[in-house]
């Protein structure tokens, strides 16, 4: 039975993910800091002995209103470099295979997030570790929060409130991806010990104004657009994780989050 470590593992990807791992049959060891100090990946010792398989997930991390927040750069900069200085060298030393899950902000350096993301793939290159980039992750039950993601935001409004107030005019271009697709990338990616970067996504840029409608029609709720227009980060392709597909549509996945956000309601 393969035993695999979850760094992270009580966060957005990381819960969805050690189910995924556990329906597979496979151990799952769960480490995050939501579960106490002792398992604060940023300065504590790793238990590596009888693991097979690592998955870095932890981070200093959240949506756009809290990743881009001036106030909290610095913030984001001390846990995460604390977090790589920490994990790696230990991840070098026990020799075990490791993801580390990075973003397609990677591509940007006017971030801390970006940056850090960006030092943190190549750390993994270095340790001959498997690199993926996520794009616009949902479906996974997130409350709401200031660092809760743009999908997860729509639904609250719309059960709660009964109207999405957009902060854009939702013209703004991203690709969505449902989180079983992720699961499922991810475990293959870290299976085949692939090198370079591959992205996880489904290489299908859609407004974010249809997320919303498509929300608004499962909910009856009505769809209030801002006035501002949002940007597009037109980030280079690197490659699609071999044998892999997203297979959730859209509509398919934002249905089932909206079920999922109303057995949480």
């Amino acid at each position: 039975m393969i035993t695999n470590l979850v760094i992270g593992s009580d966060g957005f990807v990381g819960t969805p993910l050690c189910r995924y791992l556990e329906n597979r049959g496979e151990r799952v060891w769960r480490f995050d800091l939501k579960r106490g100090a002792h398992e604060d990946a940023r300065v504590a010792r790793l238990d590596l002995a009888g693991v097979d398989r690592v998955y870095f997930l932890a981070w200093e991390v959240g949506g756009a209103k809290y990743l881009y927040r001036d106030d909290i750069q610095f913030v984001q900069l001390d846990s995460n470099l604390k977090l790589m200085l920490n994990v790696f060298p230990q991840l070098q030393a026990a020799r075990v295979p490791f993801i580390f899950v990075s973003s397609q902000l990677a591509e940007e350096y006017d971030t801390v997030y970006g940056s850090t993301k960006r030092l943190g793939e190549v750390w993994t290159h270095l340790l001959h570790g498997v690199r993926v980039r996520l794009w616009n992750v949902y479906g996974a039950y997130e409350p709401p929060s200031e660092r809760s993601h743009v999908v997860a935001d729509f639904i609250w409004q719309a059960l709660q409130q009964g109207e999405i107030r957009m902060l854009t005019t939702g013209e703004e271009l991203r690709q969505f991806v449902y989180i079983d697709d992720v699961c499922h990338a991810f475990h293959r990616a870290l299976g085949l010990k692939l090198e370079g970067i591959y992205d996880v996504t489904t290489f299908e840029w859609l407004p974010v104004r249809k997320a919303a409608d498509i929300i608004a029609a499962l909910t009856g709720a009505k769809v209030i657009p801002g006035e501002r227009r949002g940007s597009t980060p037109i980030t280079p392709m690197r490659g699609k994780v071999p044998g892999w597909t997203s297979t959730v549509s859209l509509e398919d996945g934002l249905e089932r989050a909206v079920n999922l956000f109303k057995n949480h309601q």
